[in-house]
């Protein structure tokens, strides 16, 4: 992605920050149109802009800005992956196909939280699902702070949700399934 991204910069961070902005202004229609137009003109795999969203979502989370503000961001990311997946404007014509066509016939469920239920969008089990666990682990690279930090967020924002939830009960959700470091 790197090689692909050279001299794209800042046009890059242009698309980003008007995204971050729409995100946390108005997070219900946000919809990153611009982080959207800039990945479709790029042709970037779903792979591509899902190994920016994890960088982005982490960058957030760094700056501490709460929970409220990292679900906004993951969620516009999310309408901006469907919007990604489905089909391109002005794409329909058979030969007209780039290497990204292969990637938007089939997209997985994104198994995200879906708030205020706490379920998964993408199977309706509680979130994390088994299968997102799978993925968490495989996006923040293991058992690391970073995810524990996200899982903890979540964890934060769904008790607020779901206040019936026995705490004991929301910890072993959220937290208790990753797999503890050996010395």
């Amino acid at each position: 992605m790197a090689g692909r991204l050279r001299g794209h910069e800042p046009a890059l961070g242009a698309a980003v920050r008007e995204t971050l902005q729409q995100a946390l202004a108005s997070p219900s229609g946000a919809e990153g149109r611009a982080l959207r137009e800039f990945c479709r003109r790029r042709e970037w795999t779903l792979d591509e802009f899902d190994a920016l969203g994890h960088h982005l979502l982490t960058a957030v989370l760094a700056q501490r800005v709460g929970v409220e503000a990292l679900v906004q961001v993951g969620a516009v990311l999310t309408r901006v992956r469907l919007r990604l997946a489905g089909p391109a404007p002005g794409r329909s014509h058979p030969d007209r196909r780039s290497r990204n066509d292969a990637s938007r016939r089939y997209s997985p469920p994104a198994h995200l939280p879906l708030p205020p239920s706490w379920r998964c969008s993408g199977c309706a089990a509680a979130w994390p699902c088994p299968t997102k666990q799978s993925q968490l682990l495989v996006e923040f690279g293991g058992t690391t702070a970073g995810l524990a930090v996200y899982l903890g967020a979540c964890l934060v924002a769904a008790t607020k949700d779901l206040p019936a939830l026995p705490p004991a009960q929301a910890r072993a959700r959220f937290l208790g399934w990753l797999p503890r470091r050996r010395s």
